[in-house]
């Protein structure tokens, strides 16, 4: 304890001000503790919550872990109205697959407490194991935890936002040509989906999902341009919106859906072609670096290295 009030009154400076900050954090840190048990006990003796996962039997500690990040998060988060455009992380949760309504006040629960307990966790640490630390050096760790713990939800959000965007890139070219088969056998759009969806779901599930959504929303009621543009934003991705354009309009005037997806399926196969050839060019920029680093000096070593053996005790004589 001497040593965290030495360290906070050797940061400020000044003893006075020192003192009143060590005042503070340990306000802050009882205030903390308190809000905790009380998440603590309303997770844990809510009956009716407790009744209902017992029911359901769905899991007990995660289910804790979840209920609590979200009522921490609820007090940052703003409850969207209907109608109102998607703000920046909810449609990036969206994207990520996070479709429940709290996903975002969980979100925001599991930064501020990284936030918060890396550079509690980090300080702890250091002022165990390394008590020779200088007050600088542990200043840098304690920061650095705050930036992990602000930054890295952000960068794990992005990372399986991007691998979601790519499973179902992968994926979007099958479901279009089932789409055109079923279209032609005589399927209405709806039945088509429907088809599609439960074949897609044995190949990809992440495609089959996100097109069960869109049936579940047709059943209830959704309109079917507006289903479409719901898929759009759960996925993010150019060539849905492109899909949900085409048949937005081949309703609107009336023309044939299923040349609409043929057409649409022969541009996208030539956006295929062009991004395969995209990458195959970029390939040999990417491959110099690691001959640069990893093969060209084992080159060098076996062919100059005798040599330079040679000059070396030919010079030395």
């Amino acid at each position: 304890m001497d040593q965290l009030i030495q360290f906070i009154i050797g940061v400020s400076g000044d003893p006075i001000i020192g003192r009143w900050l060590v005042i503070v954090l340990f306000a802050a840190s009882a205030f903390a503790l308190v809000v905790a048990i009380y998440f603590l006990t309303t997770g844990l003796y809510n009956p009716v919550r407790k009744r209902f996962h017992t029911i359901s039997g769905t899991d007990s500690e995660a289910r804790f872990f979840r209920n609590t990040t979200a009522q921490l998060g609820n007090y940052f988060v703003v409850r969207d109205r209907v109608g109102d455009k998607l703000n920046y992380d909810r449609q990036r949760l969206l994207q990520a697959g996070y479709h429940s309504k709290n996903s975002l006040s969980r979100y925001f629960g599991i930064k501020i407490l990284l936030t918060i307990g890396l550079p509690v966790l980090a300080f702890i640490i250091c002022l165990v194991f390394f008590p020779q630390l200088s007050s600088n050096s542990l200043l840098l760790i304690i920061s650095a935890g705050f930036m992990l713990g602000f930054i890295g939800p952000s960068f794990y959000l992005d990372n399986r936002v991007t691998e979601r965007k790519r499973i179902i890139r992968n994926g979007f070219p099958d479901v279009v040509d089932q789409l055109i088969v079923c279209t032609e056998a005589g399927l209405g759009l709806d039945a088509g989906l429907q088809r599609v969806a439960k074949d897609t779901a044995l190949s990809n599930q992440i495609m089959g999902y996100e097109l069960g959504l869109v049936n579940a929303e047709l059943r209830a009621g959704v309109a079917r341009e507006q289903a479409l543009k719901n898929l759009v934003t759960r996925t993010g991705l150019e060539e849905i919106r492109g899909l949900t354009s085409a048949l937005a309009q081949s309703m609107r005037f009336g023309t044939s859906i299923g040349n609409t997806l043929r057409v649409f399926a022969d541009d996208l196969r030539d956006k295929r072609m062009q991004n395969a050839e995209e990458e195959a060019a970029k390939l040999a920029v990417k491959m110099l670096f690691p001959l640069a680093c990893c093969f060209f000096p084992g080159i060098f070593i076996v062919i100059l290295g005798p040599a330079a053996i040679s000059i070396y005790a030919a010079l030395g004589h």
